[in-house]
């Protein structure tokens, strides 16, 4: 079921007229100039590069609907007071990128990059959530909500350790990227039209 359903995935949409965002307009100036700084610094990497390509507003959408279990109801999260970003191969088209060109859902540099995306925008804006698509071959989102990941964490402190050049990757680090995005990694589904509004988004289990 959960294969079939990530074939048939959808990004957020460019616009709707049902739903209005709620984002700050400095908040979302301020998420494209993190964006530009992260896609920077994963730019020096050796070996394959990351861009990340987008940064916009989740509130095109009214909600995600978070299915962790098919036997509980899904987690509904407000969508109207958060950003996008977009993760990608240097070069390649997202999302739904050539193979040759994708990553693992598993691959640590991308988390480790939407990671550092999430927190510094919490850090630096009053959005409530954050998602952040992988550059893997089937649409997979990190997703991140405010209250959830920072009391899970000292911020500035895992800032600091991401703050080291990428291609340091000690233990340490890998064990809390891993920690802090593997339970956040979900499936979305495709979006239902007005007036429901709302991405399902199914956890995706394993690799």
């Amino acid at each position: 079921m959960v294969a079939l359903a990530a074939g048939a995935a959808a990004t957020f949409p460019a616009s709707t007229s049902a739903t209005a965002s709620a984002i700050e307009p400095e908040a979302l100036a301020r998420a494209g100039v993190i964006r530009a700084e992260v896609d920077a610094r994963y730019r020096h990497v050796p070996g394959r590069k990351l861009a990340v390509t987008e940064a916009t507003t989740t509130g095109v959408v009214q909600t995600l609907a978070l299915v962790t279990d098919w036997l509980e109801l899904p987690r509904v999260v407000s969508a109207s007071n958060g950003v996008y970003f977009a993760i990608c191969s240097a070069r390649a088209t997202c999302p739904y990128p050539a193979r040759s060109a994708a990553w693992p859902a598993a691959a640590f540099l991308p988390r480790r990059q939407a990671l550092e995306l999430a927190l510094r925008t919490f850090v630096k804006t009053s959005v409530d959530l954050v998602v952040v698509a992988l550059p893997t071959a089937r649409l997979v989102w990190v997703v991140f909500e405010r209250e959830d990941l920072l009391a899970d964490i000292d911020a500035p402190a895992v800032l600091d350790q991401l703050a080291r050049h990428p291609a340091v990757a000690d233990t340490p680090l890998r064990d809390l990227v891993g920690r802090l995005t593997r339970p956040r990694l979900f499936l979305p589904l495709p979006i239902l039209p007005p007036p429901d509004d709302t991405i399902y988004a199914v956890r995706l289990l394993g690799p």
